[in-house]
């Protein structure tokens, strides 16, 4: 029996269960931007520019920016759950933000249309396929300005020694023929959660940066988190650590 791999139908279904779109919509309100992202937005971002925020959920990042001040800002996302309860809370909050479903591989906007962008909360990395990436990022390469910014962060394999038993266990199954076959590539993982699976991509850090400059970006800072700043506890319980990723379109 051919097992079917991950791909942009278990993302979608992965992203519009009731509680995923339940716990996203409650992140907005007790959340909102991170002490981090604030940091890598106003150091990047120009509050006049007109700014994507893709794979935005239910709106934590798209109404965080707009509360900074960013009025130009708008989200887009895959789950049309997501993007109803976004509606719904930036419609409560009075917020003129617009938000639309889209897909990040697909992006109908013409060229050259946003100053920046950012894909929050590891987005990028849940897009299976390396080609896939590659695509999504020429894609957002081709909708940004002449040096324009884009945004996004990233869970790695190298990181730190805390999962290293994990990815040698890893490397063995591939090795061996023995890894799920649902998955595309070795450093992809799915995260059995209570009600719905997620699909993740680990990379390391010459990875993303490869794919960074086949897409055609140049590399401005890739930094961990915990470097730029100490979170909230409410944040690390909804965000284990990860690296800010700053490029920029030549």
């Amino acid at each position: 029996m051919t097992i079917r791999k991950v791909d942009t139908d278990f993302i979608r279904k992965s992203f519009s269960t009731e509680k995923t779109v339940s716990d996203y919509a409650k992140a907005v309100r007790e959340i909102g931007l991170w002490k981090s992202e604030k940091i890598m937005m106003k150091k990047y971002f120009n509050p006049k520019s007109r700014i994507l925020d893709i794979g935005c959920g239910a709106g934590r990042t798209t109404i965080g920016l707009y509360k900074l001040g960013y009025h130009l800002v708008e989200g887009l996302d895959l789950s049309k759950a997501m993007i109803v309860q976004a509606r719904r809370i930036s419609k409560e909050l009075n917020d003129d933000i617009s938000f639309s479903v889209g897909d990040a591989a697909c992006l109908d906007y013409e060229d050259e249309t946003f100053g920046a962008a950012l894909f929050s909360f590891n987005g990028v990395m849940q897009i299976p396929g390396r080609e896939n990436r590659i695509k999504v990022l020429k894609e957002i390469k081709r909708i940004l300005k002449s040096k324009g910014y884009f945004l996004f962060t990233s869970h790695g394999r190298d990181n730190g020694k805390e999962h290293e038993s994990f990815w040698e266990e890893e490397k063995r199954k591939w090795t061996l023929h023995l890894e799920d076959k649902s998955l595309h590539e070795f450093g992809d993982r799915i995260i059995k959660m209570e009600e719905r699976d997620i699909f993740l991509h680990f990379p390391t850090r010459d990875e993303v940066i490869s794919s960074l400059e086949e897409a055609g970006f140049v590399l401005i800072e890739g930094i961990l988190r915990s470097e730029l700043c100490e979170e909230s506890e409410e944040v690390k319980k909804f965000s284990t650590n990860c690296v800010f990723w700053l490029v920029q379109k030549a």
